[in-house]
Parts: C-alpha cells; structure tokens; sequence
C-alpha cells in the first residue's frame, strides 16, 4: 500500500496557541455581561411620593425616560452577548490577542450602565444621548474587530467553518456599529429621535438571518 503523506507538524507558535484554552475567557465574558445587565436595574429607587394613586402615578410618569433606557439597553447587551457566543461558537482557540480585545470589549460592556443612566438623565441633550450612542459604538466595533482578526488567523477557528458563516458571523457584528453611527448623526438633529436608529440592528440582524436560510435551503 501507498504510504501515507506526513502531516505537516505544527509550528511553535501554532503549538502554543493550541495550549491555549478559551473557556476561562468565554466563563469571564458571561460572568461580566451578568454583572453588567443587573447594574441596569440598580438604577431604578422606589419614588418618594404621597401615599395616593395620582401622586404615584405622576412619579412613573417622570421615570419613563429610565425605563425606556433600561429596556434599550438591556436588548443591546442582549445582542452582544448573543453575537459574541456566536463568534465562540466556531472558535477553537484563543490567542493572546484574543485575550486582550475581549478584555477591552468588557470594559465598554460594563460601562454601558453608566452611559445608559447619563442618557436617561439628561434624554433631550445632545451630549447625553451622544455619550450613550458612542459607548455603544465602539463596544460594538471591537466586537468586530474580534471576529476580523480570527478570520485572519484559521488556525483559531473550528474545523469546518463555511464562508457563508464567517459572512454571517461579520454582518451580524456590523449591526450595532452602523445603528449607533445612525443614532449619533441623529443625535445632531434630534437627540430624543436618535434612539430609533437601533431598530437597524434587528433590520439588519433579521435580513442576515432570513439571507443565511435562504442559502442554506
């Protein structure tokens, strides 16, 4: 029998990348958007109101902007958390670099909070919806850039990735940075109608999905 061709042996730096292992960094990122999602809800106090209905309904009403912020950006961090175990989902292992882009892309994650209760305290200023706006863009941008630099280096992703799922891993990742750049340039004109922009991300996150079946099928 024809002898069998030798696999190419791996290069150091490739041995020492398999060395690595990525569930530490994936448990860390679940254990930071957990942290980052209830310091939401720590912003809501009970109202100190007259003990009456109208008195108490007025207090809810003075709140609302808290809650439509609460609810925004707990979607957001929803996505992000979703598209960055989406990335995890094909990758095999984790580099240094990868180490230190996800550790950068934490420290936006948990500063979504703060921005999200500048935004809600200051809703009808350009500086405070602006704030909110660019937070969420560059978080989002990072977690872009954390997929383009796997698509570089193979040998970090799993055996068998499609480039229809490299495609739909990236366009998922751009939805977030083209809505907030959208919510910053309406935040010039219109700082209250710039967080309709994000309904983009469910736009765009809905045609990749629908594009990717169609594919499929």
């Amino acid at each position: 029998m024809p002898e069998q061709p030798a696999k190419p042996e791996l290069t150091q730096s490739q041995m020492e990348l398999e060395a690595r292992d990525k569930r530490r960094l994936e448990t860390f990122i679940d254990g930071v958007f957990a942290i980052a999602i209830t310091l939401l809800g720590l912003e809501f106090v009970v109202p100190l109101a007259q003990h009456s209905n109208g008195a108490l309904l007025a207090s809810f009403v003075g709140i609302v902007p808290k809650f439509i912020g609460y609810f925004l950006a707990f979607a957001l961090l929803g996505i992000l958390l979703n598209n960055n175990w989406r990335q995890f989902q094909n990758i095999a292992y984790a580099d240094w670099v990868l180490y230190l882009i996800n550790i950068l892309f934490l420290s936006f994650v948990v500063l979504v909070p703060f921005a999200t209760t500048i935004w809600t305290n200051y809703p009808d200023t350009t500086a405070g919806v602006l704030f909110f706006d660019c937070v969420m863009f560059i978080t989002g941008l990072i977690l872009y850039a954390n997929w383009s630099h796997v698509k570089r280096r193979t040998y970090l992703l799993k055996k068998g990735i499609t480039a229809r799922t490299l495609r739909v891993i990236a366009y998922r990742n751009a939805s977030l940075p083209v809505a907030s750049a959208l919510a910053i340039a309406l935040a010039f004109i219109s700082p209250p109608l710039s967080n309709v922009a994000y309904v983009l991300v469910a736009v765009i996150m809905g045609m990749t999905s629908m594009h990717a079946r169609s594919k499929h099928t």
